[in-house]
């Protein structure tokens, strides 16, 4: 229904946006590599997904074409929503995904929270011939997090968006932030996601 919204960005959080278009604010649903380059202020173009479940639409972006058609591909798995594909996209990067998906390494894909040995050998096997016709290798390197305010609060917040309870998302983030002394918010979040 929706291609893209192009827009001014009024909340920048890990995970989710504000983009105001058209005098509305739209919350969408983002990876953190695409949350981590946007700025409150800044004017921006996110290519779209509206999906909705039990008449209950959520907004899914992404910063290019090619990494919204891998999420539409990731969806179509059995076991694979919205928050998994999400939790996919921030942990890898496009051509990390479908690095792995067409190296059949499932083991790579079960290092993200919610994706299962069942799971990962479905994305490998469904994908790989898909994977192979798109044209990942051209697409937008992942940009880097810059240090934000409260990296822990954030990627904490992150967490829960991508499906965590908040005790357990502030507990890993808290080992991970031992781990990784002064790590960004991007950084804490991979490290969770990676296990």
């Amino acid at each position: 229904m929706y291609d893209h919204l192009l827009g001014e960005v009024c909340e920048s959080h890990p995970a989710r946006v504000v983009l105001r278009a058209g005098g509305v604010g739209f919350e969408v649903k983002v990876p953190v590599s695409t949350s981590a380059g946007l700025k409150v202020g800044d004017t921006t173009q996110l290519h779209t997904i509206l999906h909705v479940v039990d008449g209950m639409p959520t907004m899914l972006g992404f910063r290019s074409v090619r990494e919204r058609e891998l999420a539409r591909r990731l969806m179509t798995v059995t076991g694979v929503g919205p928050s998994m594909a999400l939790a996919l996209l921030s942990t890898y990067g496009p051509r990390e995904i479908a690095s792995a998906i067409l190296g059949d390494d499932p083991a790579t894909l079960q290092k993200v929270k919610g994706i299962g040995a069942k799971t990962a050998e479905r994305l490998c096997l469904e994908l790989r011939d898909h994977i192979a016709k798109m044209d990942l290798a051209t697409d937008v390197a992942p940009t880097s997090a810059a240090a934000l305010d409260d990296d822990a609060g954030d990627a904490v917040a992150a967490l829960v968006t991508l499906g965590y309870a908040e005790k357990d998302a502030r507990t890993r983030v808290e080992k991970a932030g031992v781990k990784l002394d002064g790590a960004s918010t991007e950084d804490l979040i991979k490290a969770v996601l990676r296990g």
